[in-house]
């Protein structure tokens, strides 16, 4: 979910429904991404994760039809989605971190330095 991902993005235009749809996916190659940090091997080549945003533009019936402006409205609403997505990753991803930071100090085997050392 982190750093570039490779996007694909779809339109459906329907002008009798007055509708676009936008179709974004992404595919985050993990593996390679571990690899190039010397962080795995070859072992981890099944950890590829895709996922499908979808964004929806209708035009309503008292507004003038624009193809041009559904299409950027509809890929606005699928980022938006997509972004959401990367938020609550890294919010997890954080929390991780924090609750392993905290077990460090409650081990005693990292000092806060927040802290006055205790002699």
């Amino acid at each position: 979910m982190f750093g570039y991902d490779k996007v694909t993005t779809e339109y459906i235009v329907d002008k009798d429904k007055r509708t676009v749809v936008c179709i974004l996916t992404t595919v985050d190659d993990i593996p390679s991404r571990l690899e190039k940090y010397g962080l795995a091997d070859e072992d981890y080549d099944d950890i590829v994760d895709t996922r499908i945003y979808k964004g929806i533009a209708k035009c309503a019936p008292e507004d003038t039809w624009d193809e041009e402006y559904g299409r950027r409205l509809a890929e606005y609403r699928a980022s938006r989605m997509r972004q959401v997505d990367v938020n609550n990753e890294l919010r997890k991803f954080i929390r991780g971190i924090s609750r392993c930071i905290d077990n460090l100090y409650d081990y005693g085997l990292m000092k806060d330095p927040h802290y006055p050392k205790m002699e």
